[in-house]
């Protein structure tokens, strides 16, 4: 028997789980870290091009998780070796990308969330001076004119009396 099956299967659980934390429980009863596959499926040519390990770490992903699945499924698997001390370090170091948020999801999430600068250099702007102007007289519209013609008018009678 291979200690080392039994090794990467405790392993991938802890990965699995933290992956089922982060999309909020399973879909479909699927793994979570195949929702974490479907997730880059889905990014997969914004990944490719903005984050240069992408294809390394979903294949790697993708071939831990096939080991898993062949370590639940079939007969007499944990007797055969299935993994290797290189798949359990990837698993553990994929754990720590995603606990660090440098994973291939979250370093895209971050790109896509920084404001994109132009590379083409702009021109110079000259300063150009802010003159202030002096605040425009409202009209004084019907209901003004009619206030004072009524004041006037009281005035004059009020100087009759």
């Amino acid at each position: 028997m291979s200690y080392l099956n039994y090794e990467f299967f405790d392993e991938f659980k802890v990965l699995d789980n933290l992956c089922r934390d982060i999309y909020g429980g399973s879909v479909d009863n699927k793994l979570g870290v195949t929702l974490y596959l479907e997730d880059m499926d889905k990014k997969a040519h914004q990944g490719s091009i903005n984050f240069s390990g992408w294809a390394s770490d979903y294949n790697r992903l993708k071939s831990a998780r096939n080991i898993r699945n062949e370590l639940a499924h079939s007969r007499n698997s944990m007797t055969v070796d299935l993994c290797s001390q290189e798949d359990i370090d990837f698993v553990r170091s994929f754990r720590a990308k995603i606990l660090n948020q440098t994973d291939p999801l979250a370093v895209l999430r971050k790109q896509s969330a920084q404001p994109r600068f132009s590379t083409t250099p702009q021109p110079k702007r000259q300063h150009q001076p802010m003159y202030t102007t002096a605040p425009d007289k409202k009209p004084v519209g019907c209901f003004g004119i009619v206030a004072a013609f009524l004041i006037v008018v009281a005035c004059i009678i009020a100087f009759l009396l």
